[in-house]
């Protein structure tokens, strides 16, 4: 039986969502920002009414645009950010600003907290690399530097789960909510009771896991339906994480597939039918939201947020297709211009917390376009690494799919193909977790009786974007040079390169 479903996703700086019917596939698209906040170096918060508010605004505007009745909306599908978790009182009351995965507060405390705590134990349970920003680090910061606000604390959920919780009441979580937080237990797809004992985190503030992603968890209260403009007994399905509703959302469900996101990090996520621990951390485990599947996922931090700042301090307000567009005049290698873009750290190949981005060889005739243009092929030269370190550890890997604001411009689709050499499909809608969401929402409403119908609706890839083999050769020695600086730059870098190698 077809019907309307919307999908959404609660992202870092926007949330994006999808009306979708269950015939006729993507009717239309809404997107809301709100700002990060920083309200001291290395700090950055989220507002989590922002997030509402943007719900709020991308409904209706949905539903104006398609001229389709609030009524005939049969569910509601949320996903989003895994890494933080927004406190409430027993009341549900925020209590604070939710402290965001790219905040660097503290470092030192980090450290200390997952040295004490066994960084091995915690990758054997969570599956997870402890890097900062996450969920355990933010609970024991507050716990520590705002006792008033700890005391006070009842409830401790993702984005997702909050906004549920506003929309029906119910507090609970799916599988693949716990992961990412370094509080969960692959094995059990769960909390870790063992984990929360040793950081001193009470289990019972955290959601209990309830539902898989394609069920229903309720339906939406009157009150929240109608600030939110859809009719009070609109099903809400579960959903889950960002990342895995990312890889649903364009196409990405058979073993071997690979999506790689390109929000405010760079995600890869490989598919496989039986989970693959990784010792080392580098690849975090999770389950899929598809039934039967697991996710592989390494994230590299500081990717969208760099090209985001050099937008905002350079960019003259101008968009970042006008300043991509600016570089087609110049050549690859950017005349000489490297851009290293760890404005919050770096993660994977190499994990170094303190390291900041870095434009290096600086001539008097380079402009806004050679630093732009710089900025896109520092980015694109972590790409071969990354695919290195998933076929070193064994895994399957078929076709290359990208999705995320990223995937928008051509013209950076094909630096990343000529510096990994391999051809990459974009998704043609890039809001691929608001996508997700919607085929999660299908199958909870009945509309889509497997993931396989509701891709065969919803799913849209663009043409792919194949490398061009003299352009990957230049590329292959250009980033060979970026490589050698950066040894030269982050000497924690070349001593790991050394010890790998």
């Amino acid at each position: 039986m077809s019907s309307y479903v919307i999908g959404a996703d609660v992202g870092s700086s926007a949330l994006k969502a999808v009306l979708v019917h269950t015939d006729q596939g993507v009717l239309g698209v809404a997107e809301h920002t709100y700002p990060m906040h920083r309200p001291r170096r290395d700090w950055a918060e989220n507002d989590p009414d922002d997030w509402f508010r943007a719900l709020a605004a991308a409904i209706p505007e949905l539903l104006n645009r398609t001229g389709i009745a609030a009524e005939r909306v049969e569910a509601l599908c949320l996903v989003g950010q895994r890494d933080i978790a927004v406190l409430l009182d027993e009341r549900g009351t925020v209590l604070a600003p939710c402290i965001h995965w790219t905040d660097r507060r503290d470092p030192e405390e980090t450290t200390a907290l997952y040295d004490s705590l066994g960084r091995s134990t915690l990758i054997e349970r969570s599956g997870t690399l402890p890097i900062p920003g996450l969920v355990l680090p933010n609970l024991v910061w507050t716990k520590r530097h705002q006792p008033e606000v700890w005391k006070r604390v009842a409830h401790a959920l993702q984005p997702k789960d909050y906004l549920a919780y506003r929309l029906t009441g119910d507090i609970g979580t799916d599988p693949t909510g716990p992961t990412r937080s370094i509080l969960n237990d692959w094995r059990s797809a769960d909390w870790s009771s063992a984990t929360c004992d040793a950081a001193g985190i009470p289990r019972e503030i955290l959601p209990d896991v309830k539902y898989h992603p394609w069920q229903v968890r309720g339906s939406l209260s009157a009150a929240a339906a109608e600030q939110i403009g859809l009719a009070a007994d609109t099903l809400l399905v579960a959903g889950g994480g960002d990342d895995p509703a990312a890889a649903l959302g364009s196409g990405v469900v058979s073993p071997g597939d690979v999506s790689i996101g390109t929000g405010s990090s760079m995600s890869w996520r490989i598919v496989g039918d039986q989970p693959r621990f990784d010792l080392t951390g580098v690849i975090g485990l999770m389950p899929h939201v598809v039934p039967g599947r697991y996710l592989h996922e390494m994230v590299a931090t500081g990717t969208g947020t760099t090209l985001r700042w050099f937008r905002a301090a350079f960019g003259d307000d101008r968009s970042y297709a006008d300043l991509i567009a600016e570089t087609a005049g110049v050549s690859r290698g950017s005349d000489g211009l490297l851009c290293f873009p760890y404005v919050e750290g770096a993660t994977v190949p190499l994990q170094d917390d303190a390291a900041r981005a870095v434009y290096h060889g600086i001539s008097g005739h380079h402009r806004r376009p050679h630093f732009t243009r710089a900025t896109l092929e520092g980015i694109a030269y972590q790409y071969p690494a990354l695919l290195d370190i998933v076929r070193d550890r064994g895994h399957q890997v078929g076709p290359l799919t990208i999705s995320d604001g990223e995937a928008r411009s051509h013209a950076w689709n094909q630096i990343k193909a000529d510096v990994l050499g391999e051809q990459i499909t974009p998704s043609l809608r890039v809001e691929a977790p608001a996508i997700g969401a919607a085929i999660l929402a299908g199958l909870g409403a009945g509309a889509f009786n497997t993931v396989e119908d509701g891709l065969a609706v919803v799913l849209e890839l663009a043409p792919p974007v194949r490398p061009d083999q003299a352009a990957h050769e230049e590329y292959t020695a250009l980033r060979r040079r970026w490589e050698s600086v950066r040894g030269q730059i982050y000497p924690t870098f070349a001593s790991a390169d050394a010890a790998q190698s």
